[in-house]
């Protein structure tokens, strides 16, 4: 077993999404899916260096297949020291796939569940905001305007390490080392994207003395009412239960609130379902226009089309529901 440890240049401050905590990345390579017939012949370990200001990147590699169970050890032990451990999909993947590979030496290592924090379940859950055609890393990256060219799959690395252990091949060793970095570095830049979520989560009531900012939690159905739940960040001085025609809004606990309006479904286009609301027939939210770049008629407000929100309607309706509340 080796440790190449790679000095990376990149301006990502972690402290905004991290307050005073110790944040590693980690992205593991296998010669599988199976974690009862595969092996874990690479992990690596990216974190900033706050005495020389730079991100460090180790790649703890297992030179022979046999030598699995001391990647596993020398990465547990390096890991100790973090307080958030930030994975793509490595909820459902790399961290289980780490634990079923330790048992198997008799390790008695579990994860610290509250340490994780998974990128790819943060986006899956909140996939609708988002218009996304599918949740792989490149399409996030690309989504975010970093083009990357992969040379290379996962799939292509496992004959890669099984070439290399016969071969002793450098330049398959570089391949595969490549592309764990690359899943690494670009972690870096698609943080950002929880930059994205909360703007386009967060709503701004503007009133004479002061400004609110609710951050919605959920947007969900239940039959043809569309709930949206949020935070907001005052206290109200008392909690609220407005029912108008049409909608309500509820608060508990003098800051969570939930907005409630009925809404219709019907087709923008012949393949595309969506629902809206009718402001003909909610008189207090007469004054609400449809941003969508579809020709409407001025009552029309579209909510969703097909899968995704189409945030702008949505807070420009919350903000007329909250106008008169708080």
């Amino acid at each position: 077993m080796e440790t190449i440890t790679n000095i990376i240049e990149h301006t990502l401050n972690m402290e905004k999404y991290f307050k005073n905590q110790k944040v590693c990345f980690m992205d593991i390579e296998t010669t599988g899916l199976n974690r009862n017939n595969s092996a874990i012949y690479l992990i690596g370990l990216l974190y900033f260096n706050e005495s020389t200001e730079n991100w460090v990147l180790n790649q703890y590699f297992a030179n022979n297949i046999n030598k699995e169970l001391d990647v596993l050890n020398k990465f547990i032990q390096d890991l100790s020291i973090f307080d958030k451990i930030i994975t793509f999909n490595g909820d459902s993947f790399d961290i289980p796939f780490i634990e079923h590979r330790l048992r198997k030496y008799d390790v008695d290592y579990v994860f610290d569940k509250g340490k994780s924090f998974d990128i790819y379940q943060i986006i899956r859950k909140n996939r609708l905001y988002l218009n996304l055609p599918n949740l792989k890393l490149k399409t996030i990256e690309q989504s975010l305007g970093f083009i990357r060219e992969d040379k290379y799959t996962g799939g292509d690395c496992i004959k890669f390490y099984y070439d290399y252990i016969k071969s002793k091949n450098l330049l398959l060793k570089e391949d595969i080392l490549r592309h764990n970095y690359d899943d690494l570095v670009h972690m870096l830049d698609i943080i950002v994207i929880l930059d994205i979520l909360d703007e386009k989560k967060s709503i701004y009531i503007n009133s004479i003395d002061k400004s609110t900012k609710l951050v919605i939690e959920s947007i969900e159905k239940c039959g043809d009412i569309l709930n949206i739940s949020g935070i907001l960040d005052n206290e109200l001085k008392n909690n609220i239960k407005y029912y108008g025609e049409g909608y309500s809004v509820v608060t508990k606990d003098f800051n969570n609130i939930c907005l409630s309006i009925e809404f219709k479904e019907g087709f923008i286009s012949k393949e595309q379902k969506c629902i809206y609301i009718d402001t003909n027939q909610i008189y207090d939210l007469q004054h609400i226009r449809d941003l969508t770049e579809y020709r409407l008629p001025p009552n029309i407000i579209i909510l969703t089309i097909e899968k995704t929100y189409h945030m702008d309607n949505i807070k420009n309706l919350v903000k007329e529901m909250l106008k008169n509340v708080l």
